[in-house]
Order: C-alpha cells, then sequence, then structure tokens
C-alpha cells in the first residue's frame, strides 16, 4: 500500500499477535491464573480511496473467561472516514463465522456480525496511538454476543523497537459457569515492527 496520501491505495496486509501472562498469589487464597493470546491477519483490497472490501481471520484464548479458543472467519466492506499524514479513522462491518471452545467442554458455532471502528493518530517524534472498538452481534444465539476495546501508546525507543503501554477489556457474554465476562488488562511490552 503506498504511504503518499497523492497515491490511491491499493491493498493493504495486517498481521498481528499478542499473549499475557500473569498470576496473583495470596496467603490463604487459591492462586489466579490469567493466560490471554490474540492473533489475526486481515487482508484490505480498496475499491476506491476509500472503500476496500476485506477478510480476516483471528484466534482468541482467555483462561479467566474459560474460553480456551475461539476461531473467527469473515470478510466484509470497509471505510476510511478520515486520512491525514497524522491520523486515520476507519470503520468496518463484516459477516463472521466464530467457533468457540469453552474449557468445561462445552462448544459454540455462531454466525453474526463484526462491527469495528479503529484510529490511529501519529504525534511528535514517532508516538503512536491505537484505539479499536469492535461489536459481534449473534444471529444464531443472541445470548452469545461479545465486545472487544483497546488502547495502546508506543514510545519509539531505536529504530523499530517501542516501549508500548496500553488496555484490552474484552467482554465475553456467555461464558461457562464459574468464569467471568469481563476481562480487563494492563499491558506494558516492548513492540517490535516489521515493515
Amino acid at each position: 500500500m503506498p504511504n503518499e496520501s497523492w497515491i490511491s491505495p491499493r491493498y493493504r496486509t495486517s498481521i498481528d499477535f499478542n499473549a499475557a501472562y500473569g498470576s496473583l498469589t495470596s496467603p490463604g487464597v487459591a492462586t489466579v491464573k490469567t493466560n490471554i493470546f490474540h492473533a489475526g491477519i486481515e487482508q484490505d483490497e480498496y475499491l476506491t480511496r476509500r472503500l476496500f472490501a476485506f477478510g480476516d481471520a483471528a484466534w482468541d484464548h482467555s483462561s479467566s473467561q474459560g474460553l480456551d479458543l475461539q476461531q473467527t472467519y469473515g470478510g466484509g466492506l470497509g471505510f476510511t472516514v478520515f486520512k491525514t499524514p497524522v491520523h486515520e479513522l476507519d470503520v468496518k462491518g463484516q459477516m463472521a463465522f466464530v467457533s468457540q471452545q469453552f474449557s468445561d467442554g462445552t462448544s459454540k458455532h455462531l454466525v453474526g456480525s463484526v462491527f469495528t471502528e479503529t484510529y490511529d493518530r501519529l504525534f511528535k517524534r514517532g508516538v503512536t496511538l491505537h484505539e479499536q472498538v469492535s461489536v459481534t452481534p449473534v444471529f444464531n444465539d443472541t445470548s452469545a454476543y461479545s465486545a472487544i476495546g483497546l488502547v495502546n501508546l508506543s514510545i519509539p525507543i531505536v529504530k523499530r523497537l517501542a516501549f508500548t503501554i496500553g488496555t484490552v477489556d474484552s467482554y465475553l457474554n456467555s461464558p461457562p459457569a464459574g468464569f467471568k465476562r469481563n476481562s480487563f488488562q494492563f499491558l506494558t511490552n516492548l513492540t517490535y515492527t516489521i515493515n
């Protein structure tokens, strides 16, 4: 995808992976472990300067929500609301198939939509802000909806290495009995960017 604003975009490929592991130990209380990961890939093909078609896949795991593996496959249309050298706002809507396997042995196969809003902002000295909110209503089991929101601030250290702080809030409306619906994380990490 050309980075210059005067050249019409053609395509964009995004690959992401993040993981967090932690444990909380207190005397006389069982150890609480959190183990969360997300991996995803998306291919965008621009139909016009602002409108694009896309296909994507995502894989998620959250031990605090009893989710062993969630697989999401879908495609749809996206629209770049605005794009300048310092910020961009995209909105997307898609049809998706979602397969969920839970730690209690149950599973769900869902058909729904995913609506996503993404905002990226570039500040001085290469500091970047990334914000995203996704909501997934489900058609064949209306109680199985979910949502996720995240905000990350990356501060460059050297060339492609950055220090990142952020939050991720994941909501799963129908987890197995005994598990939390909401999972909130505060993250600090090092990020390496491949261009």
